[in-house]
Order: C-alpha cells, then structure tokens, then sequence
C-alpha cells in the first residue's frame, strides 16, 4: 500500500482512502478479482475458510449463526416493520440462509455473478448487481423492503452515504437498516500502533477505500431521515495486540487469537454477552460494529 495514504471525508470525518479509486474500478474489482484472490489465500480468510468446507467450516457456521448473525437478526426480528429483509453485499449467503430459518423472507445481492449462483443453489433468493443499479433499473422498487443490511461491505462502496440514502428510499416506513463493518481508527487501533510500532493494518487496498466509525455511519443515517436506536462493537480484537499476542507481526498468532475470541463468546450467556458489545458500542470499541436504525 505505498502509493496509498488516508485523509478525512470533510463531511462525515471518517478517513478515506486516498487516491481513491473510481466506481468502475471498484465495480470490476468486486464482480472479476475479489473471489479470485480469497481462493489464492490473500483475502478475507473467513470466506476461504467457508469454501474449503470440511469440520473447520462447519464449526465456522455454527458460531456465526449463534452470535453474529443471530444478534443480527434478532433486532430485525424485533424492530422490522415486517419480514421482507434484504442483504447488500451477501456473498455466498451464509447469513441470507440463517435469515431465512429464522422466518424471515429474505433477498440476497451481490456483485458477483458466481457468489449469487452459489446463493441461489441453496433455494434462496438473490440478485446480481449493486443496489443503486438495481433501484435505477427497477429490480427493487420503492419502499418495498422492511429491512437492509449491509454486512461487512458499506466500507468497501465507493459512496456509503449514497448507498445509505438508496436504501432509505427503498425502506418502507418504519423499516430497519442495519450496518455491520469495521470500526476504523479506533482508540485500540492507534494504541497498538503507538506502543508497539506497527504500521495502520487495517488499511487495505485497492478494495477497503472507507475507514468507518460508529458516529460517521449514524451521521450519514441521520442525513438519509434515518434514525439510530442502537449500537453494539464486537469483541476487540486489537486488545490480543495490547495484551502480548502480536498476530500482525506473526501472522500465525492470527488463528489463536480468533479461536479465543470463538470461545469465549460460547462461554458466556448471550445476554451477558451483548450487554458487554453494547458498552463497547457506547465506548466507540470493538473491531466490527453495529449500528441500527429505522426511517422515520
């Protein structure tokens, strides 16, 4: 990442990736490159894990569906106008299908031709392209959804607050969205980098080009009449940094890090758990956060 340094949005103050690559570029690298590169090893090692399959994939499945997506759906499932939810960015829709079980009706959408043929071979239902082209084009009408979620890939669109306002549009009254992503720059981030002299990890281009935070997103929902009824940061992981496990100077400390992290998530009562999240959330901590919102 040499050529390429961060400076603030003016109007939301969450940094940006900076040259910022155009949405054509973007575009292409998401619908041709990024499933290539996670089957090479060099991106998001949790979707690998899930396409090699195997007891290591399964064990991957159950944890999210009994922490990260079920806190995800249960605030749907409590404060959507209805059941008709949307996911933005579904990848190979793990979490479409746990929305699904729930009794939820869900729609998954993707750029990824491939990732929405994998979707749609699990009986679930998905569109291929972005959300605003598929507003423009009229795949998606107006006010014709009680719920979004963008799970992990708000960061990742060339406008986030343009996608945010997309979305209000095609909320009906009432309806929820959700983000969940990382939680950028945080107060752990730059304490690791302080006291053990590492470099920003966490930008990573060409794709990641929005570091986020908790106040820029509900900032931008604010913006979109969009108004935000909760937050919640996920376990901080930066902390294994701080504690002695240095897993970005060693990237084979990466995979202990996590399994205790999965462990201790099953150790503790869910509710135990979430009044923890959410008083990182309060804190503005937590690697991943996420925030809800309802269109007024």
């Amino acid at each position: 990442m040499s050529n390429y340094s961060t400076k603030p949005n003016p109007h939301f103050g969450h940094r940006v990736l900076d040259p910022m690559p155009t949405r054509e570029a973007l575009d292409h690298f998401y619908a041709e490159q990024y499933y290539d590169l996670i089957e090479q090893g060099k991106l998001a090692v949790d979707i690998a894990r899930a396409n090699r399959g195997g007891e290591e994939a399964a064990d991957q499945e159950k944890w999210l569906r009994e922490t990260v997506h079920k806190d995800v759906i249960d605030i749907l499932l409590e404060y959507a106008s209805g059941k008709r939810a949307a996911e933005v960015g579904c990848g190979l829709g793990d979490l479409v299908g746990d929305m699904k079980q729930a009794g939820l009706e869900p729609l998954g959408i993707d750029l990824a031709g491939d990732a929405v043929a994998a979707v749609k071979s699990k009986g679930l239902e998905a569109l291929e392209g972005s959300l605003d082209g598929l507003f423009q084009d009229g795949a998606i009408q107006p006010e014709s959804l009680d719920a979004i979620v963008f799970n992990n890939v708000l960061e990742f669109t060339h406008d986030p607050a343009d996608n945010l306002k997309i979305a209000s549009k095609i909320l009906k009254p009432g309806g929820v969205l959700l983000v969940r992503g990382g939680n950028d720059f945080n107060a752990l981030q730059m304490a690791a980098v302080d006291s053990l002299g590492l470099g920003e990890w966490w930008v990573s281009p060409p794709g990641h080009i929005n570091y986020l935070t908790f106040d820029a997103v509900e900032a931008m929902m604010h913006d979109v009449g969009v108004m935000p009824f909760h937050r919640h940061g996920e376990f901080p992981m930066e902390l294994w940094l701080l504690l002695g496990f240095d897993y970005i100077s060693d990237r084979t400390l990466g995979a202990d890090c996590h399994n205790r992290r999965v462990a201790f998530e099953r150790s503790v009562p869910t509710d135990v758990r979430r009044r923890l999240y959410k008083a990182f959330g309060q804190a503005g901590l937590g690697r991943t956060m996420v925030i809800a919102g309802r269109r007024a």
